[in-house]
């Protein structure tokens, strides 16, 4: 069955629950970044915030629960967050070590499951916000923007898209090239802002 067949059994049925987990990202003015988390479902609203070093590591993070099902779930899960300041989001391993300061049955499976959309959320995010800046002086195709995430630490062998078997040397140094020449062209437009 394809998708429209299976998403179509659910007609003329009554839904049983629903869930919506959204994240969104922001870079702050002085380089460091910010990630917002929002869960709602049948049971909770829950709020997530983090604020990131301009390394993306975590420095400071807080959550807020406006609707629970068990009134014990509050306090202790978000008094354990600020055991997670200094985690790089974007190492390796960074949502293991999640695991390890936090023990599942001290925090809140929800809390745990955010906290894991918004590590992926600033993996995506975080690809095209250093990639800002560039606009007018950097054209890549999307082929050459793929091989350049190929050869990133973050990226390389995260997804298919990214598997290392499909590089293409060709494509790899005309990103380069080009990467290259608007570096240059970058800095010729900074030179004249500032009146060099």
């Amino acid at each position: 069955m394809d998708f429209e067949g299976i998403r179509e059994l659910a007609k003329h049925h009554k839904q049983r629950f629903g869930r919506i987990v959204k994240c969104e990202m922001y870079k702050l003015e002085d380089g460091r970044m910010l990630a917002i988390t929002q869960m709602h479902d049948d049971y909770h609203d829950i709020n997530l915030a983090i604020l990131l070093s301009d390394s993306y590591s975590i420095e400071e993070i807080a959550g807020r629960m406006d609707r629970i099902p068990y009134p014990c779930c509050e306090t202790k899960p978000l008094e354990m967050l600020s055991a997670l300041k200094g985690i790089g989001v974007l190492s390796r391993g960074g949502f293991k070590k999640v695991k390890e300061r936090i023990p599942r049955n001290q925090s809140c499976t929800h809390i745990y499951e955010m906290i894991e959309s918004t590590f992926r959320a600033i993996f995506v995010g975080s690809y095209s916000i250093l990639n800002r800046g560039w606009e007018g002086v950097l054209s890549l195709d999307l082929e050459e923007t793929r091989q350049l995430g190929l050869t990133s630490p973050i990226l390389s062998n995260t997804c298919f898209a990214f598997n290392t078997e499909s590089a293409d040397p060709e494509a790899l140094g005309r990103a380069r090239r080009k990467v290259e020449e608007a570096r240059r062209k970058k800095e010729a437009i900074d030179a004249l802002k500032r009146g060099e």
